[in-house]
């Protein structure tokens, strides 16, 4: 085939799938306004309307933020337009049809154009109510599509929730190529409601889109011709301080995660002006301000029903892969060291990588140093919403060979943790030479650790890549692919762990031939806190002398040896230490 027919063949398949998804470009001719070159509008992101006569107090009170949320967009319209509004996805809570009733009541009493994202509480593949109201409000149906306003194009692409299969995911990568191609001469900004890079706190390492070659893939289509200028993305649950501070450049695109209504994920900290409210409003009712002067644009962030505003910054903190290396590349598919590097932390961080996390202003609660050569992790829970749990942790992607001997040795000082919740763990997970996750050695401590939800899921899209399956724990401690075993401690101040790598495989039924499919191991250490709304300071501490990796044989290490005592792998957990999570936090 020639080439010339080869691109035409190209061009037409790009056409036909641009059409058949929902690309609609002429969708919003009612909305665009090419001469109009300057404009504003406001993002409001996961409103998550409940029933109108719903039940549940926090839905009752997100849908008065939304009935004054509307007021005020009227009001501030009839003083100075407001071009139109974006709802950034999570319309509603649960997609069922009085929710949805109850969303586009509210909005219908809008004076002004509504831009609909869906998002991942918006329904899924078959469920046609996001469309319906999007009719209703819109006057046109598409999960993916643009329009013209002034100089700017406008991208809008819907939830991984209507995307879960291989083909689906295809088709709209490919739309989103097709379409910034297209627009590969404009300037844009994009809506999508996931966020796509890593904002600090555990709980959302995972809950993104999925699996991360899928991330990947958006995130190459959206810096790859350089037209892109924002994303706006909403999902994360953030006030206005967190929302500033955790928007990052990438590749020349700023990534603005859009503040919300609904009360913030466990940041700790908000601008003192909104920390002041009382009521049931406090820490809630965050919208975004986005006003356009041709190529100048202004963010501005606002609270409903508030007289106080903040000015975001012109430029963004930025961000580069290896500043968080596992949110592109998951530790199944990362280049290992040849040896473990600084073991006794002679050299600072060296070697070792650590947790990207969320940094406050003032007592910051993720600390992860090395003093007088200890890697010392302290974290004192932040208060916030979605309130389960956080940790980090510090870790090291070593080759390994089974062929050889293999003991761990930690030397660490008995942690230090909180009776409302909070604890540690050593982890070490195996890799075979095909990227796949073999087997994991889990050593734990802490109090309350059955009311931990999130941690573990974390730590599986880390590993893998991929969410697990609901139980997953469970079903691998079962087939012996996951070894738990739980730690108790002495009086001593120090503490030595030594592990034969190689007699806990064999005993997890690894046999010499199955040994010949390990590449490299991850070995890491962290510490874990519960979460709650109004509380915060919930502490735990570990201080990690040395980590060593020896090839030595040592007949003296059965197994598992604590402080100069044997462990048996029989006394392992049976079943997972952790809570059996629903599919959504």
């Amino acid at each position: 085939m020639n080439v010339a027919k080869n691109k035409k063949m190209q061009f037409y398949k790009l056409l036909y799938i641009a059409v058949l998804i929902g690309c609609s470009i002429n969708s919003m001719a009612q909305l665009s306004m090419p001469d109009k070159k300057s404009f504003r509008f406001f993002i409001n992101s996961d409103p998550q309307m409940g029933s109108e006569k719903t039940e549940k107090k926090d839905l009752g009170i997100l849908n008065k933020l939304l009935e004054n949320f509307v007021t005020e967009v009227n009001l501030e319209n009839s003083l100075n337009p407001v071009d139109f509004v974006v709802y950034n996805g999570d319309l509603v809570w649960d997609s069922n049809q009085p929710s949805y009733d109850n969303f586009s009541r509210i909005v219908s009493g809008q004076k002004v154009p509504t831009v609909l994202v869906h998002g991942n509480h918006d329904g899924g593949i078959d469920d046609p109510k996001f469309f319906e109201a999007q009719q209703k409000l819109s006057n046109y149906s598409a999960l993916n599509y643009s329009f013209e306003y002034g100089d700017w194009h406008f991208v809008v692409i819907g939830a991984q929730e209507k995307y879960l299969d291989d083909i689906k995911k295809q088709e709209q990568l490919e739309w989103l190529e097709s379409e910034l191609l297209r627009l590969k001469d404009k300037k844009v900004m994009l809506f999508m409601h996931y966020h796509i890079l890593p904002v600090g706190l555990s709980q959302m390492e995972f809950y993104t889109y999925w699996p991360i070659d899928f991330k990947n893939k958006i995130l190459e289509k959206i810096t790859q011709y350089g037209n892109v200028k924002y994303v706006y993305s909403g999902h994360v649950h953030i006030g206005i301080k967190a929302s500033i501070k955790s928007s990052k450049e990438y590749k020349g695109v700023k990534f603005i995660n859009v503040p919300t209504p609904v009360m913030a994920r466990p940041f700790g900290e908000e601008y003192q002006e909104f920390e002041s409210d009382s009521g049931e409003f406090k820490k809630r009712g965050f919208y975004l301000e986005v006003k356009v002067d041709r190529d100048n644009v202004e963010l501005i962030g606002h609270k409903i029903n508030h007289d106080h505003s903040v000015q975001y910054p012109e430029n963004f903190y930025k961000f580069k892969a290896n500043m968080d290396s596992r949110s592109f590349l998951p530790e199944s598919q990362t280049k290992p060291n040849k040896k473990l590097l600084n073991p006794e932390f002679k050299n600072g961080m060296r070697g070792w990588k650590k947790s990207f996390r969320y940094r406050k202003d003032e007592n910051n609660s993720f600390r992860n140093t090395v003093i007088k050569n200890e890697n010392r992790l302290t974290l004192s829970s932040p208060t916030g919403n979605w309130s389960f749990d956080e940790y980090m942790e510090t870790y090291q992607l070593v080759n390994f060979d089974f062929k050889q001997p293999n003991t761990l040795r930690y030397e660490f000082e008995t942690p230090e943790y909180d009776r409302r919740g909070s604890g540690g763990y050593i982890r070490i997970e195996f890799f075979s030479k095909t990227d796949e996750r073999l087997k994991t050695l889990l050593f734990h401590w802490g109090i309350k650790e059955k009311s931990v939800r999130l941690v573990h899921r974390s730590w599986y899209y880390n590993a893998t890549g991929d969410r697990p399956l609901v139980g997953y724990i469970d079903k691998e401690i079962k087939n012996n692919k996951y070894l738990s075993m739980p730690m108790k401690f002495s009086w001593l101040e120090s503490n030595l762990l030594d592990i034969n790598l190689n007699k806990v495989l064999k005993e997890l039924g690894v046999t010499e031939e199955g040994g010949n499919l390990f590449s490299h191991i991850s070995i890491a250490h962290g510490v874990w806190t519960k979460i709650r709304v109004d509380e915060e300071g919930i502490m735990s501490k570990l201080n990690v002398k040395s980590v060593e990796l020896s090839h030595e044989e040592n007949e003296s290490i059965t197994s598992i040896i604590f402080n100069n005592k044997p462990i048996l792998v029989k006394d392992r957990d049976i079943v997972s230490p952790y809570f059996r999570y629903n599919v959504r936090p």
